[in-house]
């Protein structure tokens, strides 16, 4: 008899920085392989069972090994501190992977970080969580949403487009959707008359209606609702972002996967770059590419027309709705195509990753401070004295209020893995990270002679 879905292996049969679930599933022959970030496998009695690894971005090879020798020097002290600690209840196990799952870059932040701090000054999350990531989530059952609204928001912007492109007036516009007012107003007086478009920002207009139709259909993804999803319903999704970025293959011609469009997403921006005269469009992930199209484009114009395309080609990495930033991305995709320039001068550049690299870290200072047994009263009295261009005051505070005086080994390696998530995750985190790394903001607090890894060094003994 299969073992219940989301169940937890037995504790013992998990080594310190992992954890696993039953699937729900059976196999009559032994299953070991790569699921890209976890890997399913199976036990004596046939059971399927997944497995991950706690650390962040921390994934096996295509043969579903894990590369252990990789950790470095900190990830073996959670390791160590956890080994220490004995059997675990399914309750920590749920709150430790419920860390693994946090992803910086999400939009819940910071109430998602909030909800694991009181987790775990009481040693167990709520039975619905915030949903706080995307990857192993919500093993949890039911998890919610911190962002109300948003599917609705986007199928406004989605409407709003298509009405725009069939000729629907602003005043019809602000009528029927008056909460989207300014985002209305922006949009028509950046796009103009749509019988002035050319045929390149009229195509630019369709590239991004394929985008918006995935996320209008897909944005209750973000409240951690799927399985309240019909079959076909997902099924529909799926085939969407099949189509916003795929590409064929053929091993008789030889053509590479990255040559031969077969979504409509690849087509449209083939298309787009014939009509405008560009380089080949390339996903802004697609680093080394895109830069060496847009080094060799010289004219300016045709410079910020790359860029725009580019963009919209990128999504919000890939499709991540939950991304802090998705709706600032798809306003400047339409101003883009407007006035031919991606940045909107109204609105401060880099003013998100500034928000977000202080929060980062107000919050790993006050998880090392805490964990290195600092007063609260007598850091701020400190910080107090020094000026680091923003005060980090109310997350410190945050930290110490919600985990409070009483230490257990328990509390105290919960709060290191959160530290080690919101500093070294590589996916939006304050140090390390594949996309916004706050290395300006570490220097700058580093040369006042605050930082945010004493604790650690302290263990490790990096301090001398």
């Amino acid at each position: 008899m299969a073992k219940n879905k989301d169940s937890f292996v037995p504790y013992e049969q998990v080594s310190p920085g992992f954890e696993a679930v039953y699937t729900g599933e059976t196999s009559s022959t032994s299953v070991r392989e790569s699921q890209m970030i976890s890997i399913l496998y199976s036990d004596e009695g046939g059971n399927l069972i997944s497995q991950w690894s706690t650390i962040p971005w921390f994934f096996p090879d295509e043969k579903g090994e894990w590369k252990e020798n990789e950790w470095d020097d900190m990830v073996r002290h959670l390791h160590e501190m956890q080994s220490k600690l004995g059997p675990l209840t399914d309750s920590i196990r749920l709150l430790r992977a419920h860390i693994a799952s946090l992803i910086p870059c999400d939009s819940g932040l910071p109430v998602t970080v909030d909800e694991i701090l009181f987790a775990i000054a009481r040693g167990e999350l709520e039975q619905s969580s915030f949903k706080n990531g995307c990857l192993c989530t919500g093993i949890s059952g039911q998890m919610k949403t911190s962002q109300p609204g948003q599917a609705e928001s986007m199928k406004t912007i989605y409407a709003v487009l298509n009405g725009y492109i069939a000729g629907e007036p602003r005043e019809k516009a602000l009528k029927t959707h008056p909460e989207a007012a300014g985002f209305i107003n922006r949009s028509y007086e950046w796009l103009g008359s749509f019988s002035d478009l050319s045929k390149v920002q009229r195509k630019m207009l369709d590239r991004i209606l394929l985008t918006m139709d995935y996320f209008a259909k897909s944005s209750i993804h973000s409240a951690g609702t799927q399985s309240s999803l019909e079959e076909a319903e997902m099924q529909d999704i799926e085939a969407l972002g099949k189509d916003l970025f795929s590409y064929e293959f053929s091993q008789e011609s030889g053509v590479s996967a990255s040559d031969t469009p077969s979504g409509r997403g690849p087509c449209l921006d083939a298309e787009i770059s014939e009509l405008a005269g560009l380089p080949k469009i390339h996903p802004e992930w697609d680093h080394t590419a895109y830069q060496e199209a847009l080094d060799a484009l010289k004219d300016e114009q045709k410079r910020e027309l790359y860029k725009t395309c580019c963009a919209i080609a990128s999504g919000i990495h890939t499709l991540s709705d939950c991304h802090h930033s998705t709706f600032r991305y798809i306003e400047g995709w339409i101003h883009g195509i407007g006035t031919g320039r991606l940045g909107i001068p109204t609105r401060k550049a880099k003013a998100e990753k500034q928000r977000l690299g202080h929060m980062l870290f107000g919050y790993a200072l006050g998880l090392d401070r805490w964990l290195m047994g600092a007063p609260l009263q007598f850091l701020l009295l400190d910080l107090g004295h020094i000026d680091l261009g923003f005060d980090p005051r109310n997350n410190i505070i945050r930290v110490y209020s919600c985990l409070g005086e009483e230490r257990t080994p328990i509390k105290e390696w919960l709060a290191a893995c959160l530290w080690y998530t919101l500093v070294y995750n590589q996916q939006g985190g304050l140090i390390g990270s594949f996309t916004s790394s706050h290395t300006d903001l570490i220097k700058q607090c580093e040369d006042k002679g605050v930082t945010v890894h004493e604790w650690i060094d302290s263990v490790l003994g990096n301090d001398s």
